[in-house]
């Protein structure tokens, strides 16, 4: 029996080879000899006996084999996908979060701009693509000062208002004066009053009137509040006989047309019709009644009244946003060639608030949308379906004749995505994403995020590269601080510090000391490396792609020490900026598009103590003073060698101190159907696909 089993076991051992063999593209006929066992019965004689008994013997042969061909690989054959034509004068927009706010001077997010960019208009615009050059709108035309520091602007005649009010350069001033005075917590106007006034906060500027840093802003002395008003006005001086509108500033900003493209310094009313309405009266006696307010208590959270090509219908939250075209537009001549002239070519534009993407994609394929957001990892369940591919600079080329997808690609992006640290979390009154808010192993302590071992243990916790290549499927970088790619400030040729390392995640961790005892996590039970931590972190509900990068780093927060515990928590858009600005968040991931491509425009926001992100980030008293002697030297710098070496400083500085996670920076895509015409794209744009809805048409395939 042993001879068979080994007789059987050649055989497979040299079948095998042929076997492996037959994976390969093109098989070739095999010559094998072939091994084979017989066993035999044969009767002999013995010893005059008649006996039987089993011969064995062995047979070997050559056989020649031919292999099976291994079926071609194939993919699996596409879907038919033709969405029909429907809605003609409509354009529908799916996409996620939805406005905090309609009000042009308290807004100071995408989704609310987006919208506002189409009903209100102000004095200049981009000049179509070209995120540096301007044309005018309101204004005819404009001049500015050898110093700088003082811009005069001639309004446009014959313009009207939703509502019927006629133009005049005093809208025009009223509208920036109420923005200035207005001035709501973490709101825009940080840039305006510091071109105006060097200051950040109009509470600034009436603390410095009254030499007070002191006492409560509502206990100031009148009188200080009265001058500081009326210093707005002798900032923005209108004059209706001469039709001018002159911006006094307090030293030269070569940014200014590029803030005033922005519609919280941009967006015009009608100040006769504010006033009617309940808005301020344009008296510096009253103007503190509407300072800082709450988003729904101005006249404009829900209401408008522009001069642009569109206005508004209705809004129902969490639903859509209906604006329709203004029948009366007043422009007769393209604001650039081939650009669109008099009333829209599309009748309505519906925005729709729409998280999940599989329904986003369900009302694309059927024709019931026509742009719908695409975050990154969905990418790949659209790409087979790209009929034509556009480049940034309008070339198309086709790419699946079957395919229905109108697909701009490669898009640059003035964007960056970090995940945010709140270094000292405001714990009044309760706060949940912070556990039991103790050093228990059940929460984490308020000022967990002041240590800097464990800013940088959540540095290297976090894979980079995953990031990249799953949530974005390949299409962006990782940053390198709060400064983008190709701008002055970013280091060239220099890699990110920090990279997925669990090691010296851990290394870092050990080296913290929550406690303050003086004795290193690594080696006290007391401290977070042997108790552990549970904290919540934060994105915006529908935002897939901050959703992973928040699983990212809770995946590798957990890995390294399984007494870590991280709820990631999606959250609708203005409930997460509103928690955001009352400090509650530990951390929470979420970007910054530019308001004016220049460096100072993106260390300010992020590292400032009056920044946008600065304020909440709320950095150590030491560290604060640092960023803004920093930022405010360079700022102030004039020689462009100099400037560039103050803002690569910063950048080197900001992720030194992992003063955040500087996650990403990504490219875009745009996806349309094929019956969306005349779009072009502009990185500059709150939302690419419908911030300037006046140049789309649609026309029937």
């Amino acid at each position: 029996m042993l001879n068979r089993k080994l007789a059987i076991l050649a055989i497979l051992v040299m079948v095998a080879p042929l076997v492996l063999a037959a994976c390969g593209p093109t098989p070739e006929p095999v010559v094998i000899r072939e091994t084979s066992v017989v066993v035999e019965t044969v009767v002999v004689e013995k010893e005059g006996q008649t006996v039987v008994e089993e011969a064995t013997r062995i047979i070997e042969k050559e056989v020649v084999v031919t292999a099976t061909p291994e079926p071609e690989a194939t993919e699996p054959p596409m879907a038919s996908v033709s969405p029909e034509f429907k809605n003609a004068d409509t354009y529908v927009v799916a996409t996620i979060g939805e406005p905090e706010s309609l009000d042009p001077s308290w807004t100071y997010e995408t989704a609310g701009s987006a919208i506002e960019n189409n009903i209100y208009e102000g004095l200049v615009w981009f000049d179509k693509d070209n995120t540096q050059d301007f044309v005018g709108v309101l204004a005819t035309d404009w001049s500015v000062n050898e110093t700088g520091d003082q811009w005069v602007f001639n309004v446009r005649d014959g313009v009207t208002f939703h509502e019927g009010g006629t133009l005049e350069p005093h809208d025009i001033a009223y509208s920036l004066q109420r923005g200035l005075l207005q001035d709501r917590i973490d709101g825009p106007h940080w840039m305006t009053l510091e071109a105006f006034f060097g200051l950040y906060t109009i509470e600034d500027l009436v603390r410095q009137i009254a030499d007070d840093d002191e006492t409560p802003f509502e206990d100031l002395p009148a009188d200080a509040k009265v001058q500081a008003c009326e210093m707005v006005k002798e900032s923005v001086v209108a004059d209706d006989e001469a039709g001018t509108v002159t911006y006094n500033l307090n030293i030269a900003t070569p940014w200014f047309l590029a803030m005033m493209v922005n519609s919280f310094m941009g967006a015009t009313y009608d100040m006769e019709w504010m006033v009617e309405n309940g808005a301020w009266d344009g008296s510096c006696d009253t103007w503190t009644q509407w300072h800082d307010p709450a988003a729904e208590d101005t006249i404009l959270f829900n209401e408008a009244n522009g001069t642009g090509p569109y206005m508004l219908d209705h809004w129902t939250p969490g639903e859509e946003i209906v604006l329709v075209a203004n029948p009366n537009y007043w422009l007769k001549e393209p604001l650039w060639d081939g650009g669109p002239t008099g009333p829209a070519c599309i009748d309505r534009l519906v925005v729709k608030s729409v998280d999940e993407w599989g329904t986003r994609l369900a009302m694309f394929e059927a024709g019931d949308a026509d742009y719908i957001y695409v975050p990154s990892q969905y990418r790949p369940q659209v790409e087979p379906y790209y009929k034509t591919e556009c480049e940034a600079d309008g070339t198309c080329t086709e790419a699946n004749a079957d395919g229905y997808i109108q697909a701009w690609i490669d898009l640059p992006t003035l964007a960056m995505t970090p995940a945010q640290f709140n270094w000292q979390i405001n714990v009044e009154g309760g706060n949940p994403f912070v556990g039991s808010g103790e050093l228990d192993g059940n929460g984490i302590p308020p000022d967990m995020f002041s240590d800097i071992h464990i800013r940088k243990a959540f540095n290297y916790c976090f894979d980079f590269d995953a990031m990249i290549q799953d949530a974005l499927a390949g299409d962006g970088i990782q940053a390198q601080g709060p400064i983008i790619a190709g701008m002055m400030g970013y280091r060239e040729g220099e890699a990110p510090l920090y990279s997925f390392d669990l090691d010296k995640c851990e290394e870092e961790f050990k080296m913290a000391d929550l406690d303050h005892d003086g004795i290193a996590a690594g080696d006290d039970e007391d401290d977070v490396w042997n108790l552990g931590f549970y904290m919540q972190m934060a994105y915006n509900t529908g935002n897939d792609t901050r959703r992973l990068a928040s699983e990212i780093l809770k995946a590798g927060l957990e890995a390294v020490n399984s007494n870590f515990s991280v709820s990631v928590v999606g959250m609708p858009w203005p409930v997460l900026l509103n928690t955001r600005r009352e400090q509650k968040l530990p951390i929470y991931v979420g970007g910054w598009l530019e308001d004016f491509h220049d460096p100072h425009n993106w260390v300010q926001p992020f590292l400032h103590s009056q920044g946008a992100y600065g304020r909440v980030i709320n950095m150590t008293p030491d560290y604060a003073e640092k960023y803004d002697s920093l930022i405010e030297e360079a700022a102030a710098e004039t020689d462009p060698a100099v400037r560039k070496q103050l803002y690569e400083q910063i950048q080197l500085d900001a992720e030194e101190d992992a003063v955040v996670i500087w996650m990403y920076q990504a490219t875009g895509r745009v996806h349309l159907q094929e019956w969306i015409t005349n779009f072009y794209y502009n990185p500059a744009y709150s939302s690419a696909d419908h911030s300037y809805t006046y140049a789309l048409c649609k026309e029937a395939p």
